[in-house]
């Protein structure tokens, strides 16, 4: 794949703004060309899940909080908020349904600049999640990715999540927002009274934090970011897709997160 220039490391200045910040964004990295098989295989993988939702020998779907969940072909999937809505809200993993996905994991261009902040030269994969986010879909709360691994993983502060702008992403259509700087704070108290899973949504208002900032990015851009800083987004109010693909990696070597197999990063 072409390097567009870009360094296949971070900055100077790219390492002190997610020191300072918690992260850090390149735009443009991937081109139209590039994405255009990208964004077939996420259709492909939603036709595809949609199929084995349907099959005789699924597993029922778990309602939590009022919010469906399902085990589906080797993934985890949330289906959007609205009762017996056949979209799909997020997936993890991913990449196993459609090799078209490989090349992207193993892009120098993502895992390249990942490298001195998990502080190893081989990178491996360490989770994969796609969010849909179609038109109405809804927002996610204010959260932090590393109090969710927390209890399966003994090396947070080695791993570093990369998001892929796969559509224009703007505050209309629901872009991530990032609050600068609260990843200083380390694991921030959740929600009491939300149920099960808002005892993973951060309650900002018990801290003095900086203003959100939104990722409001072209397609083909990326963010770096921090597994402790506080993120999350609004709902899609327009009639366009807000898809993102979301890959974190760890040092080489290292199982995927929940699973006993290695997925190394081919350079």
């Amino acid at each position: 794949m072409p390097s567009n220039g870009l360094s296949q490391r971070a900055t100077e200045e790219e390492l002190e703004q997610y020191e300072r910040d918690g992260y850090f964004a390149r735009t443009s990295v991937f081109n139209d060309v590039e994405l255009k098989p990208v964004r077939d295989a996420v259709e492909t993988i939603h036709r595809k899940i949609e199929e084995g939702a349907r099959a005789d020998d699924v597993e029922p779907h778990r309602k939590i909080d009022g919010k469906r969940y399902q085990k589906i072909l080797g993934s985890s999937v949330q289906w959007e908020w609205q009762d017996e809505s056949t979209e799909i809200r997020t997936m993890e993993p991913y990449h196993h349904h459609d090799d078209r996905m490989n090349w992207m994991i193993d892009d120098v261009r993502l895992w390249g600049p990942a490298r001195a902040i998990v502080g190893s030269e081989s990178i491996s994969l360490f989770s994969d999640k796609l969010n849909f986010k179609r038109q109405n879909g809804a927002p996610f709360p204010w959260h932090q990715d590393n109090p969710y691994w927390a209890f399966e993983c003994q090396h947070l502060d080695q791993l570093i999540s990369v998001a892929i702008v796969l559509d224009d992403s703007t505050i209309e259509n629901g872009c991530l927002w990032l609050i600068p700087g609260s990843h200083k704070h380390g694991a921030l108290d959740c929600f009491e009274d939300r149920g099960t899973v808002g005892r993973l949504y951060t309650d900002i208002d018990r801290y003095d934090l900086n203003e959100p900032k939104p990722m409001d990015l072209a397609a083909g851009s990326i963010v770096y970011f921090h597994g402790d800083i506080v993120h999350g987004s609004q709902g899609n109010r327009t009639a366009e897709n807000r898809r993102l693909l979301l890959l974190t990696y760890q040092p080489g070597g290292m199982a995927r997160w929940q699973r006993d197999d290695i997925r190394p990063v081919f350079g």
